[in-house]
């Protein structure tokens, strides 16, 4: 029992011209199935793997706590390719070790068909995370993790590699449907095309589903870009015109008037309708803690009653304003509440044509004009 020389040889030879074999007989140029070197980290992978990921199905697992996650075990379909029928006698073309029947001898893998209900992986149903999406028509978007990618299981190192596929004639639950990597089919995984390949055809060995993990974290492209844009032109923040800074990493925005939202890294900042309203005044009105400018057009004297100075933020203002031009002959009376004082005084009054005067509060009991 064992590989051939000639499947060892053809295998090798195909997936470094970027072929998968089906057939030891064709030539590459003959194998319709696409195939590429799987590389993690810095290559294709582009964030961590866990190095001995959890075993449920359909269950995303991360390096660490607080980390992306990046593996899914999935259990796929494996679907029969019609290159790969063949008799795979010593004697055949096909070079196989043994007197066999004819028989399927390449499969591909493709998700199930209730993927998208079935899986916790927030991509589902987008890209390539679709039901039954073959993966070697994904070109690399859906890729198995290929067991080198973590030294589990190796000599003088702890724990487990998970990341053999396993293959089963049945339901992939139940054990007893398991093929053992020791049953003498002589059997090997494309982990980047998703085909597994069958030296040695048995009738009573033909795959029907497989359990693997599927990588779902960010490949290099997209890692790329998110350092681009992270990394973009300095910022400038200025204060009336002078630099601040030229490496800003964050924005506080302070104030019940100020809000800020995010949607997909689009952040708008808004201020309250409260900074800029206006307030129309024809006639004698107490004023809110709300009111920012408060414009006159009197037909008669008439009064504004300020709220009591400890309603406001300290350093909050308003503005009243005589926009009619007629306070001369219509007086503005703007008051205080309680003991509170403007500069001193329980009221002031505006008497000149288009008067107007600026209002802080200390946020206690005092107003001030300024």
């Amino acid at each position: 029992m064992g590989k051939t020389n000639v499947t060892a040889t053809q295998f090798a030879a195909k997936k470094l011209l970027g072929k998968t074999q089906t057939r030891p007989s064709l030539t590459d140029a003959q194998e319709a199935y696409p195939s590429n070197v799987s590389v993690p980290g810095g290559g294709v992978f582009a964030e961590t793997i866990p190095r001995e990921p959890g075993t449920q199905y359909y269950t995303l697992y991360s390096a660490s706590a607080g980390s992306p996650t990046t593996v899914e075990r999935v259990y796929f379909d494996c679907v029969a390719i019609g290159d790969g029928y063949y008799d795979a006698d010593a004697t055949s073309g096909d070079g196989g070790d043994e007197s066999q029947t004819t028989g399927n001898h390449a499969y591909y893998l493709k998700l199930p068909a209730t993927y998208q209900t079935t899986s916790s992986n927030p991509n589902r149903g987008t890209g390539s995370f679709v039901n039954s999406q073959r993966l070697y028509l994904s070109r690399g978007g859906l890729q198995l993790i290929p067991p080198f990618t973590t030294d589990a299981g190796l000599p003088g190192a702890s724990g487990n590699n998970r990341y053999y596929i396993e293959l089963y004639t049945g339901d992939p639950t139940n054990p007893s449907n398991k093929i053992s990597s020791t049953d003498a089919i002589d059997w090997q995984c494309d982990y980047y095309s998703g085909i597994i390949f069958l030296q040695d055809y048995d009738s009573t060995k033909v795959p029907v589903t497989a359990s693997a993990y599927l990588y779902t974290g960010k490949y290099l492209d997209e890692k790329l870009t998110d350092i681009s844009s992270e990394s973009g032109a300095n910022i400038i923040v200025k204060d009336e015109g002078s630099n601040i800074t030229t490496a800003a990493t964050s924005f506080n925005f302070v104030g019940a008037a100020v809000a800020a939202t995010n949607n997909g890294n689009d952040v708008t900042v808004t201020l309250s309708s409260a900074v800029y309203s206006r307030t129309a005044v024809t006639a004698t009105m107490t004023s809110s803690v709300n009111d920012r400018i408060l414009g006159v057009s009197a037909s008669s004297a008439l009064d504004i009653r300020l709220p009591a100075a400890s309603g406001f933020s300290s350093g909050a203002n308003f503005i009243v304003k005589d926009e009619a031009g007629n306070a001369n002959n219509f007086n503005i009376t703007i008051r205080t509440t309680g003991a509170d004082k403007i500069d001193g005084a329980t009221s002031i009054i505006l008497e000149s044509p288009y008067a107007g005067v600026n209002i802080y509060s200390n946020g206690s009991n005092k107003f001030f004009v300024y």
